[in-house]
């Protein structure tokens, strides 16, 4: 039934132009292909998205389908459709507009709570990375945007508290952090690769105010393998040395930050963080101090003097 709602809703608009699409035929679409999806009809479902005749109306409606189709992977029991929504999933990030899928993907990974928090950011950060590059235009407002949510998602997961609990992982977050710093790294990138294209200074103060946030948390609160066991297993070392290295490409060592810091004006005044980012600097601040005086973090960027 399902299925044929949704070819009498594709049959009607394939002979509108795109710009005659209604509000009304969206959300037909969705509620079809969402129906299509719960009644175990993903194949069919399939077949409709990949059909060329189709093309017109996937790229404007077809982001509508994107949340089922997630929500589809994440279940268990669902193994048997697996194979066709990752399929479904991929051919919807080729053909749907970026920007719509940018902010749909950002609220799916907004949604959860608990341990699927982590589940669906691991799921969603590969993706959500080829989207924002695919933008035409406000690259780095979206990378903040991107940025900004994940992290807020990440501070709600409990920081293990020793070894064990780190090596288990319960919530992911370990994971997370892992991801999260290659999802980062083409950003960087591309910052220090263009360094006269003025627009990269924005996507800069973007990944400055992410860096910042990142070392209040996990990396506060974090506990670390001692020295002289093997650092190379520790998620949390790893995490830190990857925040405090990207600080360092995009402008802003060790020694800039900690020097500057104290200063009346400070070089990343400019920023203007909202009160609640201007707290959480103090909290960044002693955090670094701490991975680089105490762990030994990024040391090596200090003049002998200071070591």
């Amino acid at each position: 039934m399902a299925v044929e709602e949704l070819q009498c809703i594709i049959k009607r608009c394939q002979i509108l132009e795109e710009s005659d699409f209604k509000e009304e035929d969206f959300g037909l679409f969705q509620l079809a292909g969402q129906r299509c999806i719960e009644d175990g009809h993903v194949d069919q479902l399939l077949e409709i998205v990949q059909d060329e005749k189709n093309k017109t109306i996937i790229k404007s409606m077809g982001w509508n389908l994107v949340g089922p189709v997630v929500r589809c992977l994440l279940r268990n029991g669902e193994e048997d459709k697996r194979g066709d929504c990752l399929l479904m999933f991929d051919l919807l990030l080729k053909l749907c507009n970026p920007k719509e899928l940018l902010l749909g993907l950002l609220e799916l990974i907004e949604e959860p709570s608990g341990k699927q928090i982590s589940q669906i950011i691991l799921l969603l950060l590969q993706p959500l990375q080829t989207v924002i590059q695919k933008l035409p235009s406000n690259k780095a407002y979206s990378v903040g945007l991107a940025l900004s949510t994940l992290w807020s998602q990440l501070s709600l997961l409990p920081v293990p508290y020793s070894e064990e609990y780190t090596q288990i992982d319960d919530y992911g977050l370990c994971q997370c952090c892992k991801a999260l710093i290659e999802f980062t790294r083409p950003f960087v990138e591309e910052v220090v690769d263009n360094k006269e294209n003025k627009e990269n200074e924005k996507l800069k103060d973007e990944l400055l105010k992410f860096c910042f946030k990142s070392l209040k948390c996990p990396l506060l609160t974090a506990q670390f393998l001692e020295q002289s066991e093997d650092g190379g297993n520790d998620p949390f070392r790893g995490f830190a040395c990857e925040i405090i290295g990207f600080l360092s490409q995009i402008g802003h060592p060790v020694p800039k930050i900690i020097l500057n810091h104290g200063r009346k004006k400070r070089t990343w005044d400019y920023l203007e963080l909202e009160e609640e980012e201007d707290r959480q600097l103090a909290d960044a601040m002693a955090s670094l101090t701490y991975l680089v005086f105490v762990q030994g973090i990024g040391i090596d960027q200090l003049p002998v003097v200071l070591r």
